[in-house]
């Protein structure tokens, strides 16, 4: 029996042998790891990838999946090839020059843990993303004592005296401070913006440890202090950050004001233990305002007696915080602009999509004129549809015509052909599934149903659904509810249920292999498709709808079809209906020559239509009488008598009552290889 390993675990970041970082999280948490910020844990490290793995918890172990990055993940000295690799206790992670260490259980002297909540939204660099404030000091948190304390600083003004003599103990003034502001305003991502920020007050004020702390982009604006995150650190001589103390964030967080604070070893305490501040002598903060609010706070600390801040070095870092609140504003609308531009661009493009769609329903027969008024009729409704007609005449295009046209044209259309999936993963994309429901069930999925809430959903081959799954189908399309796979909570949804099929639906009820009551459910209201044949007035119009189509995309021109190739369009018979005509002119288009285009352009085949195949679609009468030629007669006999006897050659032969070698020579000049 295998050993299930705890639900709770571990990273730690180790650099020149030494821990840095711990985080900590549990398996309801997926913990992926990159330089973009949208990952939990962010390494800056130019031999990382944006997404590079992500950690997670299934069947009792936790495992590594490399996320096709650029230049791999090495687990315990070996390169990581597979998407499951197990992770073992003390198992050592590499990417890139950065090296993790995983654990699972519980760690002792978890001081510096940081814990990651999966509900939160982060935005890190520089190492774990989602790092928390010290805990107040129990016994005082007010026992730090205030220096300075300013709202503003004279390097923003427009007094050039008082900006030329302000400058901090290591020599930065104005002219510093307006290349770093380029620096933070040409920076299109954090982690460029706060390595920038940080490096350039390093330098400015002799700071021996620095962070930025900012509040989650998307929060709402009802704002607490412990909601603030550290998204970047750096230190010098290899010392590890010192968390900002969350009594000062308290008083930042209140007054708006920057504040340098004497910190004689204070005490903080983390559970049942107390960490003292070793060292920290001066604390600055000053807080990252726009407009009206605060986006974060940047943290500067001294170690040494003889070094401690001054008020230049207050109103200098005070001035890179105003002017970091602008670039972070600038950077966060940017993205805005470009996510909703993104989304914008998506949505025209469905659209576009389909309204061309929409558009091909093109046709002036009495038939055409019959369905389109039977669109109209059912799109102000909310009654399931039943689409019918042979495979190619445009089942789908009637389905999207009839959302368009219905109250839920804004809302979701979700199309899914039910032939295209196999059976044991057709339920699971009809209803969806939670974590763990089979094997290879990583993360939760949402149906096809749950997306298409207060929308549309078209089954395309609804026919092709097992007995099973039709009860369940039912079962929904009564009740609108139904549970995930593997799961036992009940959803309700609201969906529009369009469906469509080219089987002999009845044959199938009467055969056991379609339920009669799901059949009746379904065909509430019914549209049968003309086959194209049934349509010859409406041939020319499709041709040359499908050519002026085609021209536009590749840059071809013509004039139009000569009079012998406008001919055999009209009199060919179009098994493959719409779909064929569009592949036809297609090819016709990219390989014609001439003005025209002409007979020898047109591929078409030789298969029969449905009907003539002996498959009866609900509105092709039983005497029809299609007149065939000998050869088209010998050839669809022998087509039958080799599919019926699963091609075994010697059989066929026998059954025909011809030899082997006749028989060969029939299926090459037929064409009929397999």
């Amino acid at each position: 029996m295998q050993s299930t390993q705890s639900e709770n675990a571990y990273l730690i970041r180790i650099q020149n042998g030494e821990q840095k970082e711990l985080v900590s999280f549990n398996s309801e948490t997926e913990i992926t790891i990159g330089r973009a910020n949208e990952n939990k844990i962010i390494l800056l490290d130019d031999r990382c990838s944006r997404f590079h793995a992500k950690i997670y918890f299934d069947s009792g172990k936790w495992f590594l999946q490399d996320l096709d990055s650029r230049n791999g993940t090495i687990v315990d000295n070996k390169q990581v090839l597979s998407n499951l690799n197990e992770l073992q206790q003390d198992s050592q992670i590499q990417i890139g020059h950065s090296i993790l260490k995983f654990g699972y259980g519980t760690l002792e002297n978890t001081d510096t843990v940081t814990g990651i909540d999966d509900d939160e939204v982060h935005s890190g660099i520089f190492g774990v993303n989602g790092d928390s404030l010290r805990a107040p000091d129990t016994d005082n948190e007010t026992a730090t004592g205030i220096l300075r304390r300013t709202s503003q600083t004279s390097l923003l003004k427009t007094d050039d005296k008082q900006n030329s003599q302000l400058i901090t103990r290591s020599g930065h003034g104005a002219v510093e401070l307006c290349r770093l502001a380029y620096q933070l305003g040409k920076a299109s991502e954090i982690n460029n913006i706060a390595r920038a920020a940080i490096e350039g007050l390093l330098k400015a004020t002799g700071a021996d440890g620095a962070g930025l702390w900012l509040f989650p982009y998307n929060l709402k604006s009802s704002q607490n202090a412990s909601d603030i995150r550290l998204v970047a650190n750096a230190t010098l001589e290899n010392l590890q950050y010192n968390v900002i103390n969350q009594s000062i964030v308290s008083s930042i967080f209140e007054k708006k004001e920057a504040c340098l604070f004497h910190e004689p070893n204070i005490g903080s305490k983390t559970g049942s233990k107390t960490k003292q501040r070793e060292g920290v002598v001066n604390t600055l903060v000053a807080p990252i305002r726009f407009q009206n609010g605060i986006q974060g706070l940047i943290h500067l600390y001294t170690i040494k007696e003889n070094k401690q801040f001054d008020d230049a070095d207050l109103q200098y870092t005070l001035a890179v915080a105003d002017t970091l609140g602008v670039a972070l504003a600038n950077m966060n609308k940017q993205k805005e602009l470009a996510a909703n531009l993104t989304q914008a661009r998506k949505e025209n493009n469905n659209l576009r999509e389909m309204l061309q769609m929409n558009s091909e329903i093109i046709g002036k027969s009495d038939a055409m004129a019959q369905v389109n008024n039977l669109i109209l009729r059912a799109a102000a409704g909310k009654a399931t549809v039943l689409i019918r007609g042979e495979s190619g005449v445009g089942k789908e295009l009637i389905a999207r015509a009839i959302h368009l046209a219905s109250p839920r044209k804004s809302k979701p259309l979700i199309c899914m052909n039910c032939a295209a999936i196999s059976e044991n993963l057709l339920e699971s994309e009809l209803f969806g599934h939670e974590k763990g429901s089979f094997t290879g069930a990583t993360e939760r999925k949402i149906g096809k149903f749950e997306a298409a809430n207060t929308g549309t959903l078209f089954l395309d081959e609804i026919g092709e659904m097992s007995q099973a799954l039709q009860a369940k189908f039912l079962r929904v399309l009564e009740g609108s509810s139904f549970e995930r796979v593997g799961g036992n909570s009940t959803i309700s949804v609201d969906v529009r249920v369009l469906a469509a099929t080219n089987r002999d639906l009845e044959k199938e009820v009467a055969e056991g292999r379609f339920r009669h009551d799901l059949f009746f459910r379904l065909r509430v209201l019914e549209i049968i498709v003309p086959p194209l044949r049934k349509r010859a007035e409406d041939i020319q119009l499709l041709a040359e709808y499908f050519l002026d189509r085609y021209c536009k995309e590749t840059g071809r021109r013509y004039d139009g079809f000569d009079t012998d190739a406008m001919r055999i369009l009209i009199s060919y018979r179009w098994p493959g209906n719409i779909r064929e005509l569009k592949n036809v002119i297609e090819r016709a288009v990219v390989l014609g020559n001439g003005q025209y285009i002409q007979e020898q352009d047109l591929l078409l085949s030789t298969l029969n239509t449905t009907g003539e195949s002996g498959i009866r679609m609900i509105d092709e009468p039983q005497d029809v009488f299609i007149p065939l030629s000998l050869e088209d007669i010998e050839r669809n006999h022998i087509i039958r008598t080799l599919e019926h006897l699963q091609w075994n050659k010697s059989l066929v032969a026998k059954q025909l009552g011809i030899e082997r070698t006749t028989l060969d020579r029939k299926i090459k000049r037929y064409g009929l290889e397999k």
